[in-house]
């Protein structure tokens, strides 16, 4: 195993270097298209679009130390990519999104075309752990996810409360209520 890059001279290349390789080996190991786009002003971006064994568009990217996945109406960062604990997390999500070991949560409010949440999930022992996670205020703040998963139709989870949403509107609501008395 190759040595992980030290923020000294060097790393970001080290760190540009290690992407690029991650997203070409499991692009060739699953027998993926890969397209690689070099116009962006990311250090590294690519898509493996829909395919045969890849049932949606996934795009990754790598800004500094900022990496980057995406789909359709969602995305989701882990930072900074170049801390060992973040990279096997980096690892996971792009290995496991292609081999259905990792999945999406697109969190939407009731009666919305567009998430205003992201989770990405990925499987370790016996459940999900999130990995990245979004930030947004679901209103109304009743909230029903579509789960993305390679190998599976997207699917429904139980609709609930969001509760983060909820706190929120109530400050909201109440520091515009003592701004105008």
């Amino acid at each position: 195993m190759t040595k992980w890059p030290e923020r000294t001279r060097g790393w970001e290349d080290a760190l540009i270097l290690r992407t690029r390789n991650l997203l070409e080996d499991t692009a060739k190991r699953f027998g993926l298209d890969c397209k690689w786009d070099a116009s962006g002003p990311v250090e590294v971006a690519c898509r493996y679009p829909a395919q045969a064994g890849l049932d949606f568009d996934l795009g990754f990217s790598l800004s500094h130390d900022e990496f980057i996945c995406w789909g359709e109406h969602w995305y989701a960062d882990i930072f900074p990519a170049d801390d060992e604990g973040n990279w096997n997390d980096i690892v996971g999500v792009v290995e496991g999104l292609v081999s259905g070991d990792a999945r999406v949560l697109l969190y939407h409010a009731l009666g919305r075309t567009k998430p205003y949440w992201t989770e990405v999930q990925v499987r370790r022992i016996d459940k999900w752990v999130s990995v990245s996670t979004g930030v947004g205020c679901a209103v109304p703040p009743i909230i029903r996810p579509i789960i993305l998963q390679n190998g599976l139709p997207p699917r429904r989870g139980n609709a609930k409360f969001a509760y983060g949403s909820i706190l929120l509107l109530l400050v909201v609501g109440a520091a515009a209520f003592m701004l105008m008395t």
